[in-house]
């Protein structure tokens, strides 16, 4: 069983994504999805963007940390997108965090204001292509963290996981989440509550 903090994307916390958390749910799981959006969401990325803008890069990065210090448990994060910087900051920032999964974004370690931790799993989940990810920070990303796994779904969209979504593919959404599965199975150990309290 793992404790995860999942980060929704731009369009917001979809039924698309609050289905997926419940499935991991289902595997025995315990799925935290802190709401950036406050309950909205958007059909059009272009709105979900610009709602993003109007927030501040800032007050993602407090979702994230408050929802850090709510869940002193959790030890596993994913992000998706929008997502993938408060997940990959609490994955730099946070010695209890043991597990990353990026999905449709990544950051150079440098523009969160540290580096990459080499003892933290890392899996990063791309549409190939996708124009929404930087292969320059994809490139700097993983020559931090050399042990990074990087899978690429060609010829899909965006968001192909989504089930509420446009974006949306099953071939290619049931092989991600079958590998979400594996990678869980691998980086979901027993945890000390106590000593991950301490870490904090």
């Amino acid at each position: 069983m793992a404790e995860i903090l999942l980060f929704h994307h731009a369009h917001g916390l979809t039924d698309g994504l609050r289905s997926f958390a419940d499935r991991l749910r289902a595997q025995g799981h315990i799925v935290h999805t802190p709401d950036s959006y406050a309950g909205l969401t958007f059909d059009r990325l272009d709105d979900g963007l610009a709602h993003a803008q109007s927030i501040g890069h800032d007050a993602f990065a407090e979702v994230a940390h408050r929802a850090a210090r709510e869940h002193r448990h959790a030890s596993i994060v994913m992000g998706f997108s929008l997502g993938a910087a408060q997940a990959q900051q609490l994955a730099q920032d946070l010695p209890r965090i043991r597990g990353c999964l990026l999905m449709g974004g990544v950051l150079q370690p440098l523009a969160l204001g540290g580096d990459w931790r080499h003892q933290v799993p890392l899996d990063i989940h791309l549409a190939d292509p996708d124009e929404w990810v930087d292969e320059g920070a994809l490139n700097g990303l993983t020559f931090r963290a050399p042990q990074a796994r990087v899978f690429r779904y060609p010829d899909r969209r965006h968001m192909f996981m989504d089930r509420s979504l446009r974006d949306y593919d099953a071939d290619a959404a049931d092989l991600f989440e079958q590998r979400v599965e594996d990678w869980l199975d691998l980086v979901a150990q027993p945890v000390d509550h106590s000593a991950a309290a301490r870490a904090l």
